[in-house]
């Protein structure tokens, strides 16, 4: 015989799956099933499967999926090409002073100059490099000599 598989009720309800006895066969609908002898109201258990694929829960769950889905894919767009994204953007005229996302083609070499611009060296000139001044390692050295950091202002007018 042909057994019945689990499945949910008009009111939500679950039943579990149960057998037939012999020369019986399941039967009803989606949401009702029970054991007949009746082979016109054979419910197979192709058709049970295919009734728990496309359950209302099922769908919507999906759909949801779906619209999630869509959803962030149109704010990831939105966000790259509108100006008030807060993602961290390249700005505008330094290009050169950060790192690009997009790996280069050695094979390729530089870009040609566009027209309107002057061309510029791609790297900086080899020779010494700029010497900036050293700072003092450690906190300052305390001179009892030296002048308080802070003057107090002197009044500017007398019998103040």
């Amino acid at each position: 015989g042909e057994d019945c598989l689990w499945y949910v009720d008009r009111n939500g309800s679950w039943h579990p799956g149960f057998d037939c006895d012999f020369f019986t066969f399941c039967c009803g609908t989606c949401h009702q099933r029970y054991c007949c002898r009746d082979p016109l109201r054979l419910l197979t258990e192709r058709q049970q499967r295919h009734c728990l694929a496309f359950s209302p829960k099922t769908i919507a769950g999906i759909a949801s999926a779906v619209v999630l889905f869509i959803a962030i894919v149109t704010t990831i767009v939105c966000c790259f090409m509108c100006s008030c994204c807060y993602l961290p953007r390249t700005p505008v005229g330094t290009a050169g002073l950060y790192p690009s996302p997009f790996p280069m083609d050695p094979k390729a070499g530089p870009a040609p100059p566009q027209p309107g611009f002057a061309p510029m060296a791609m790297y900086p000139p080899a020779g010494p490099a700029a010497q900036y001044p050293l700072y003092p390692s450690g906190p300052p050295i305390y001179n009892p000599t030296a002048p308080p950091p802070y003057v107090p202002a002197q009044p500017s007018y007398p019998g103040a």
